[in-house]
């Protein structure tokens, strides 16, 4: 173990104080810049309460360094710490990375481990000790998959933490041994545990569906150590979204539960009547209701859809999105409840508003060639949903996002390809305590990148009682924008002005300038700041070599 002297740097911190951002409830502090050592990459923080918020930087699985601060950012200490014969000999940094649960820390890595039946690979976790700003002696092997593990965009390894933060699960698909996903059904493993890494239950089950009809969608653990599996499961293997009336969907979504003992699971189908369900998004709520939301369209798609093969925060749903829906599921029973008729419809005049003359005549165009007089919004994908607030309500954070792909002919006949990502208006729907939509309202901006990344585009969030907080970087000319205008664009990495964005119980917004991005001298990706103590979102930014440690804070 290695430890670095501080006598230096703690005095050249304290010298220098950083001068707070104000506007409205929001704050924005910074640390003085800091360093980390040599060859050590600079990862998230951690937020440890009272302990205050403990900064990683890695060499890999070589060693570790850590900077603990105080949750007003002043540094308190650091240590460095040699990790290798801490771990097996055979081990990535491809695994899961560091977990804060409710009581325990851990650094999960991918292992694999030879034997006298093969070669065989799984999660190994090494736990760490926050007080000390050091981990354990040696890491424990948890499970080995049967097989070859597939690779995804996402990694090797699926991870979801229990509600109460007291159990976790990994998950992770085997090699499949057809090449046809006709013929191929998926073998997926799920490995559930406790906080304190006992086993509660693992199995690896066959999906009752062949690739070529199913898709798994997300996961789920709940408190009891269930997994409810999420999946879009088509008619046939054709894969089309509706037949020829374009009536109706071709397919649905289901929940396949997965519970100890039994390697076959009960099988959910959400109905939402003929609806086109277009987004879903399942959790358990506060009182251990298991809930799966979404968008639904009334129509077939009409709008082709772009894939971002880079990062899975991109996307975006294909064809127009008419409203939200919420059900509840009835695990007994094997079926799904609707909450207060379900359905939450978006108002056209929420949609047209903050548009473009232009935009406004060809949605009215729409409007009135259709039988319902429907618009709907392209590209929308939920991006949060808030639930059990104080007033009882569920918040749904949505953005119309999507990365559109050219391919583009050179002079001596071959092909490049080229991107640009636009991550545009916020939806806020409100569904009250019992069910019924309080209110619809939209945010006006308009964020474009020339690549298929986006990393300073798109937003970020927090609620703090039953009231909600959004910030993201804007065009300077949008400040004041009324709703007969449509925004002016901002281009990423040129500037622009952080906005933070109250929105009330009641659905009133106030919107509040936090400062030209320049000030700040850093990127600040906005999208990556992860949740602080208390009321506030923290982030690391680095520039030229040097790092700063932001905390974005409301006022309680």
């Amino acid at each position: 173990m290695k430890k670095i002297t501080l006598i230096a740097a703690v005095c050249s911190f304290f010298a220098i104080t950083a001068k707070a951002q104000k506007a409205g409830p929001y704050t924005i502090d910074a640390s003085v810049e800091f360093d980390s050592p040599k060859g050590h990459k600079v990862a998230e923080p951690m937020a440890y309460g009272k302990l205050g918020i403990i900064q990683v930087n890695k060499k890999g699985l070589e060693s570790f360094s850590f900077q603990l601060f105080s949750n007003d950012l002043k540094l308190k200490k650091e240590n460095t710490v040699e990790i290798e014969k801490r771990l097996g000999e055979k081990v990535s940094d491809d695994g899961i990375g560091m977990v804060h649960f409710k009581d325990k820390s851990y650094l999960f890595v991918r292992e694999v481990i030879k034997n006298e039946s093969g070669k065989f690979e799984g999660i190994s976790a090494l736990e760490f000790f926050p007080e000390k700003l050091d981990f354990g002696t040696s890491s424990k092997n948890l499970f080995l998959a049967s097989d070859r593990v597939q690779a995804t965009m996402d990694g090797f390894y699926g991870f979801d933490v229990s509600n109460d933060e007291t159990k976790f699960m990994c998950n992770y698909t085997l090699t499949p041994k057809e090449k046809k996903d006709k013929l191929s059904k998926e073998i997926v493993g799920f490995q559930v545990f406790d906080q304190n890494l006992t086993k509660i239950w693992g199995e690896e089950v066959e999906m009752p569906y062949t690739e070529a009809i199913m898709d798994n969608l997300s996961y789920t653990l709940s408190d009891d150590g269930k997994v409810y599996l999420l999946a879009k499961v088509f008619d046939s293997d054709n894969r089309k979204e509706t037949g020829k009336d374009k009536k109706a969907p071709t397919y649905h979504f289901e929940v396949l539960v997965y519970q100890k003992g039994s390697k076959s699971p009960k099988i959910i189908e959400i109905k939402i009547d003929s609806y086109f369900p277009r987004e879903a998004y399942i959790y358990e709520d506060d009182n251990h209701n298991i809930v799966v939301a979404g968008f639904y369209a009334k129509k077939a798609s009409t709008v082709s859809y772009s894939y971002n093969p880079f990062t899975g925060f991109g996307g975006g749903s294909p064809g127009s999105i008419d409203g939200a829906y919420m059900v509840r599921l009835d695990v007994e029973k094997g079926q799904t409840v609707k909450v207060n008729g379900g359905y939450y419809e978006i108002p056209s005049e929420i949609i047209k508003s903050y548009a473009s003359d232009r935009e406004k005549r060809k949605l009215e165009k729409k409007e009135e060639k259709d039988d319902s007089n429907d618009i709907g919004v392209d590209y929308l994908k939920i991006r949060k949903i808030y639930y059990g607030l104080e007033d009882g309500s569920t918040k749904i954070l949505a953005e119309q996002y999507h990365v559109e792909q050219h391919t583009h002919t050179t002079s001596n006949g071959g092909t490049t390809t080229s991107y640009d990502t636009y991550a545009d208006d916020i939806f806020v729907l409100s569904i009250s305590k019992d069910g019924k939509l309080e209110f619809v309202t939209k945010i006006p901006k308009a964020q474009h990148s020339n690549d298929a990344k986006g990393a300073g585009l798109s937003f970020n969030s927090m609620i703090t009682g039953s009231t909600l907080h959004i910030f993201f970087i804007d065009n300077l000319k949008n400040y004041n924008l009324p709703p007969t205008q449509a925004p002016a664009r901002h281009e990423n990495n040129r500037g622009g002005f952080l906005t933070g964005v109250t929105v009330d119980p009641k659905g009133a917004i106030k919107k509040f300038n936090l400062g030209e991005i320049e000030k700040y001298e850093t990127n600040f990706f906005i999208r990556g700041f992860v949740p602080g103590d208390g009321n506030s979102l923290i982030s690391t930014e680095r520039k030229k070599k040097m790092n700063k440690l932001f905390s974005l804070t409301v006022k309680p």
